[in-house]
């Protein structure tokens, strides 16, 4: 059985946040993806106003809200601490992407409490805080204009954790069977040849491809009906041709 993110394992904390515009959208977001578990190290207020109006609908993650005085501290019961940071080096190898940090995490996050830092909106996190820090994660961007803003960043990462947590069920497909397929392959044979597309005499490639470009479609039995009557239409556009003649 296929594992999935144990998501309540997870808290999103935000490392000096400047604003408090920016701590409501993070919530905001948190809730969207399903996370609830918020930590403000060293920052401005949760309980702010200004939060609660951005927050619209996660009041309750404000509420909950943990405060410390240093990221030491909020994780020091943590077993996995991941700091997001826009700046490479050797020190900070493996850089992964949200998406395959969400892989990596769905393991630990059966039986391991796990932080996710966000540094502050200027500066990030300092080198002293990334060091606390046991895997690393950076979000792609234009490297013209590299920034997100903070809740942004929160959104993106929450985003793939979120993914990670679900299994999106394909709806069954019944395909057409084997021999409905090559009655329809047949009959578009004959009816290329006819058209004048295929050379009756050195057409076999040419169907070999349009076969393999068909058959990855996964045709199910009312799609090759539909390609029967084209077939069939086309035909009797042929006869009547030649009858015209």
């Amino acid at each position: 059985m296929k594992r999935k993110m144990n998501l309540d394992s997870i808290s999103i904390i935000l490392v000096r946040p400047k604003f408090h515009e920016n701590i409501g959208s993070a919530a905001r977001a948190m809730k969207n993806m399903g996370l609830n578990r918020l930590i403000v190290v060293n920052g401005c207020s949760p309980l702010h106003p200004s939060a609660y109006k951005l927050a619209s609908g996660a009041e309750d993650i404000l509420e909950r809200a943990e405060e410390f005085f240093t990221l030491r501290e909020a994780v020091s019961e943590m077993g996995c601490v991941v700091g997001t940071t826009s700046r490479g080096g050797k020190e900070r190898y493996p850089l992964l992407t949200p998406e395959t940090l969400a892989k990596k995490l769905i393991p630990l996050s059966l039986k391991n409490s796990i932080g996710l830092a966000f540094g502050s909106e200027k500066e990030g996190l300092t080198n002293q805080e990334l060091y606390l820090c046991h895997l690393y994660v950076r979000i792609p961007s234009m490297e013209s204009f590299p920034s997100l803003n903070l809740a942004q960043a929160v959104m993106v990462v929450c985003y793939e954790l979120f993914q990670a947590s679900i299994e999106i069920p394909k709806k069954p497909i019944q395909l057409a069977q084997a021999g409905q397929l090559e009655r329809m392959f047949e009959h578009m044979e004959k009816t290329l040849i006819q058209l004048g597309f295929l050379d009756s005499n050195h057409h076999q490639k040419i169907m070999r491809a349009i076969r393999r470009l068909l058959v990855r479609s996964e045709m199910d039995e009312r799609e090759v009906q539909i390609l029967q009557g084209i077939w069939s239409e086309m035909d009797r556009h042929l006869r009547i041709g030649k009858k015209a003649e």
